[in-house]
C-alpha cells in the first residue's frame, strides 16, 4: 500500500524558504518584488502602520523598510505568519520599528491605521468562507489613501486554459532543479490546502470588501499581483 503523502509544511522549508519560493513563482523575485519595493515609496505614510500579511522570511517587509525608513518618519513595520518557524530569519531582521508576530490573520488586531499592507500568496491558503471578512478587515484597516498589495496564484477561466498553463509551469520548475516527482508529490500535497479563486474572482472580492481602485499590475502563467486602493 502507498503511503499516503502528508500536507506541504512551509515550516520545514523555513531555512531556505526565499529560494524555494523565488523557484516555484516565476517572475517573483526578479519582477514583483522590487516592483512592491518601488511602490511601497508611493504609499507609505508618516506615523502609520505597514503591514505584511503572511511575510514569511520577512525579506519583502525588510526591504520596505529600508527604502522608506530614511524619508518617512514614525512608521511601524509588521510582519504577521501562523508559522513559528520562520522565526530564526525574524530574529535576524528584528529592529527598533520593524516587528514579527506569529499568528493568524484572520485573528489579528493590527490592522488600524495603516498606510500599505501586502499579501503574497496568502489568502490562497484561507478557507473560502473566511478570504472575504480578512480582505475586509485590512480595508478597514487602511488609512485614507492606503493601498493592499496582493499576488494570488489563481485558477484560469476555462479548464483548456488552465491545462495550457501547466507544461511550461512544470518545465519553469524543472528547470530550477526540481524532480518530476517533487513537483508531482507537492501538486498532491497542496490539493487540500489551496482554495483558489480566478482573477475576476479575485478582482470582484476587492471590490466587495470597499476597495476603489484596483489595477493588475503583475502576472506570469497564474500568478497575478493587483494594487488596491482605499
Amino acid at each position: 500500500m502507498t503511503k499516503p503523502k502528508k500536507d506541504f509544511s512551509f515550516g520545514e522549508h523555513a531555512a531556505t524558504f526565499d529560494k524555494h519560493i523565488r523557484d516555484s513563482i516565476p517572475g517573483y523575485k526578479d519582477v514583483l518584488l522590487p516592483m512592491c519595493v518601488g511602490l511601497s515609496c508611493r504609499f507609505v505614510q508618516p506615523d502609520t502602520r505597514v503591514v505584511d500579511v503572511g511575510c514569511s522570511t520577512g525579506h519583502l517587509l525588510a526591504s520596505i523598510r529600508r527604502a522608506n525608513s530614511a524619508c518617512r518618519a514614525g512608521v511601524e513595520y509588521v510582519g504577521i505568519d501562523c508559522e513559528p518557524g520562520f522565526g530564526e530569519h525574524w530574529n535576524r531582521r528584528r529592529a527598533k520599528n520593524m516587528s514579527f508576530v506569529a499568528c493568524d490573520a484572520r485573528t489579528y488586531e493590527g490592522f488600524d491605521t495603516v498606510s500599505l499592507a501586502i499579501s503574497h500568496f496568502t489568502i490562497q491558503f484561507i478557507r473560502h468562507v473566511d478570504k472575504l471578512p480578512l480582505l475586509n478587515r485590512i480595508h478597514a484597516g487602511l488609512v485614507e489613501g492606503g493601498a493592499l498589495i496582493i499576488a494570488e496564484k489563481t485558477l484560469a477561466e476555462t479548464p483548456r486554459l488552465q491545462e495550457a498553463l501547466t507544461s511550461p509551469y512544470n518545465d519553469y520548475k524543472r528547470k530550477k532543479g526540481f524532480t518530476a516527482e517533487q513537483i508531482l508529490d507537492k501538486a498532491r500535497s497542496l490539493q487540500g490546502q489551496m482554495t483558489l479563486w480566478t482573477e475576476a474572482e479575485l478582482k470582484a472580492a476587492l471590490i466587495q470588501a470597499g476597495f476603489r481602485e484596483i489595477t493588475s499590475i503583475w502576472r506570469n502563467l497564474w500568478f497575478v499581483g493587483m494594487l488596491a486602493l482605499k
